[in-house]
């Protein structure tokens, strides 16, 4: 990545004939991106289990038909699909990006660090006991779970937390809750045939009515990770030095973890546990803008929509005519990254 992005810096220069002020780079670069997500998401509607040509998919988006079966998939299944991919690839970056950011921990994810596992954890308790299947309750069984989740594995890693026993904090608190969900719903065949596609990380198994159920709180959090930018520039160089800049280090924590779990929780309820997107969504940004929050906000929100939405593609296509789980190929994608960080670490 950073070999294609060398090159497009030393050719904006030459275009411009001079050294080009960073923010048009980045806003070339952002403007470059987009386009990309737009491209990927005409992919997206176009092929799958039955191909659709491009002129009929252009035609269900501009002049839509229901009586065309064919625009029929595209407006009844697909679009709705690629909305949840979209905000869910969104909300699960900047929660990436504000978790690094808090921890001053390069290898922080929501996933890794057991939020994800414990908002899918509190929701299958209320979805097999307690029948919470309306939107309300199951949006804030995952809130309870994130926080909770979050709030354990801060408390086990202790007040002078090293990116080591952070992960190692996360990673016992994931499996611990991976393990009681997998104890409950071996006592509930039924939910387990209910939720066993949802536990993976599954866009197909969710529908845009879910979107209706979250987007309150996705605004909370995206509003509260936008208002966080100045500050995390500041924190970026150490507490004492944003401390001394007038910013409340106790005031930004507070918010910044209430942004993560309203981020990572509405996914969770709109798409389940979707792993290592904001673990790699983050470093994706950072080859563009390094560590300027101002630009890597946006710059993840496009990044981390389009990681998922092609994530999502080759889920429907990789063994046509069936398909897997979103989250699985996230895994593959992440997993030999996250080896990778954690190598380049410990050189």
């Amino acid at each position: 990545m950073q070999a294609l992005i060398k090159p497009l810096n030393t050719t904006i220069d030459r275009i411009f004939n001079t050294t080009v002020p960073v923010h048009y780079k980045y806003s070339v670069f952002l403007s470059c991106l987009f386009f990309a997500l737009l491209i990927v998401c005409f992919f997206h509607l176009s092929l799958g289990a039955k191909n659709i040509p491009w002129e009929l998919a252009w035609q269900a988006l501009t002049m839509p038909d229901y009586t065309n079966p064919d625009q029929n998939i595209i407006l009844t299944i697909r679009i709705p699909r690629l909305y949840v991919a979209l905000i869910a690839g969104g909300a699960l970056a900047i929660a990436g990006v504000l978790i690094q950011a808090i921890s001053h921990n390069p290898l922080a994810d929501p996933g890794i660090l057991g939020i994800n596992s414990g908002a899918a954890f509190f929701v299958v308790i209320g979805s097999v006991f307690f029948s919470t299947n309306s939107s309300i309750y199951l949006a804030l069984s995952a809130f309870l779970g994130a926080l909770f989740a979050a709030g354990l594995v801060f408390l086990l890693s202790g007040k002078n937390r090293g990116a080591e026993r952070l992960i190692l904090s996360g990673v016992a608190i994931t499996a611990l809750f991976s393990a009681m969900t997998a104890i409950v719903l071996l006592v509930d065949q039924q939910g387990l045939e209910k939720l066993r596609h949802w536990l993976t990380g599954s866009i197909g198994a969710s529908d845009a009515k879910k979107i209706l159920w979250v987007w309150p709180y996705l605004l909370v959090g995206g509003i509260g990770a936008i208002v966080l930018t100045r500050s995390l520039n500041a924190y970026h160089l150490g507490e004492k030095v944003a401390n001394s800049l007038g910013v409340n280090i106790k005031r930004l924590k507070i918010i910044t973890i209430l942004s993560i779990v309203l981020l990572s929780g509405s996914v969770v309820a709109l798409a389940g546990p979707i792993g290592f997107v904001g673990l790699v969504v983050p470093h994706m940004a950072r080859l563009f803008v390094k560590n300027n929050y101002l630009w890597l906000l946006p710059f993840a929100l496009v990044c981390g929509a389009l990681l998922l939405v092609s994530a999502d593609l080759v889920a429907r296509i990789i063994i046509d005519p069936y398909e897997i789980n979103t989250g699985i190929v996230t895994a593959l994608i992440g997993a030999p990254v996250f080896i990778a960080l954690v190598i380049g670490r410990l050189r």
